[in-house]
């Protein structure tokens, strides 16, 4: 099946679990019915791609719990990817200005996805504060703190705001490697290939203010990454 076949399909399968999202929200207080929506998401656009996900880990994990997966960022395919593996009842932060898409972007706000200003500190402050919000009221968010997918493929500098997030909502963080995504589809190219990832939940840790706990982090993940 060609990228551009795949990326129609993928498109309608988008667009009907956002109508679906957008249909259930006023009834869905606890974010159940969309937790439901979102694996259905992922496994379709992994389904259709022809996308094989294998997980190590996953026994770290409560699905009970709440977390803060913080995560490398190799590919647009890595949120339906996450979606797939992480068994908790989970959010992404995402930009903005994604909100004003028609249906897609309305699901996403009303699914309880957490959109940031990157271009506003302040308003990105409170984002990350709203979305501590979510975590306490029983709802884990995934965090990508490179702020963008990477160029080469290896995690480029984490930026500060995991903090705010971690220190507001005070629950484990689990350091979360994506091995293979940038393969799936690479940055730059409209392409769209089969083909086997992996993601690595590794061991908790407690947030600690120290200048260099984010590179600790990272260092964890790219560890994993390269082994």
């Amino acid at each position: 099946m060609s990228s551009y076949i795949k990326a129609f399909f993928i498109s309608i399968h988008c667009i009907i679990i956002a109508i679906l999202t957008i249909i259930v929200s006023p009834f869905d207080r606890k974010g159940k019915i969309t937790h439901y929506l979102s694996k259905v998401f992922g496994g379709g656009i992994l389904l259709i791609a022809g996308v094989k996900v294998s997980v190590e880990g996953i026994e770290k994990l409560n699905a009970k719990d709440n977390y803060i997966f913080i995560s490398n960022h190799l590919s647009y395919f890595d949120i339906p990817i996450l979606m797939k593996a992480i068994p908790n009842n989970v959010r992404f932060i995402y930009k903005d200005s994604l909100t004003k898409i028609p249906i897609l972007g309305w699901g996403m706000y009303l699914g309880k996805y957490i959109p940031i200003n990157r271009d506003n500190v302040r308003e990105a402050m409170k984002s990350l504060k709203k979305a501590a919000e979510k975590i306490v009221n029983g709802i884990s968010v995934v965090i990508f703190p490179e702020g963008t997918r990477s160029m080469d493929g290896t995690p480029g500098d984490f930026k500060r705001g995991m903090f705010v997030l971690a220190d507001e909502a005070k629950v484990p963080l689990v350091p979360t490697t994506i091995i293979g995504s940038n393969k799936i589809m690479p940055r730059g190219k409209f392409q769209i290939k089969s083909g086997s990832v992996k993601v690595v939940f590794q061991n908790l840790l407690i947030i600690k203010k120290e200048k260099n706990f984010l590179e600790e982090i990272r260092q964890k993940i790219l560890e994993r990454f390269v082994s």
